[in-house]
């Protein structure tokens, strides 16, 4: 197996030691250890071929400072989800909120809306900012609306990374 170990059918019938590690296995005819399984080279970075998943449009505010106050934060979270009705919501953070919206079209257009509100700003120091109640900032995890349309992904099919069931 991919663990190096052989199943052997001994002549003797012994059936409770059939699972016998290939480091303690010799060919009958020449003595010399049976091979194991292939090793990976060192030099070979397992990474190297990961994809990552594909990711509903994802936007991330960036909370104020308050944020980390418990009952602060939960206002802030309610309010996000009523008001944009994101397809999958990723809280608990002290000071930012994950919203992912299938549709690339609904994403950007609460992106733009709250990117609006935020360059309403004319504060020197934008952390002095509080032109939306809750959000300082505002920036997409991964591809852009424009980038998912011009791929032929503005809609995100969550089931279809799904593995199927056995």
């Amino acid at each position: 197996d991919k663990d190096g170990t052989f199943t052997i059918d001994w002549d003797d019938g012994d059936v409770h030691n059939k699972q016998v590690h290939h480091t303690l296995v010799r060919l009958g005819s020449t003595g010399s250890p049976c091979n194991g399984p292939e090793q990976v080279p060192e030099d070979i970075d397992d990474d190297e071929n990961w994809v990552p998943p594909e990711i509903a449009c994802t936007i991330l505010p960036r909370l104020h400072w308050e944020g980390s106050d418990p009952e602060w934060n939960k206002e802030a979270i309610e309010y996000l989800k009523r008001m944009h009705q994101p397809d999958e919501t990723i809280d608990g953070f002290d000071w930012h909120v994950i919203l992912r919206f299938n549709d690339a079209d609904k994403c950007e257009k609460v992106y733009k809306s709250i990117e609006s509100t935020l360059r309403e700003c004319k504060e020197q120091d934008p952390e002095q900012c509080r032109t939306h109640k809750y959000i300082r900032a505002i920036e997409y995890v991964g591809d852009d609306p424009e980038t998912r349309r011009k791929t032929g992904r503005r809609f995100h099919n969550p089931q279809a990374n799904m593995k199927a069931e056995l």
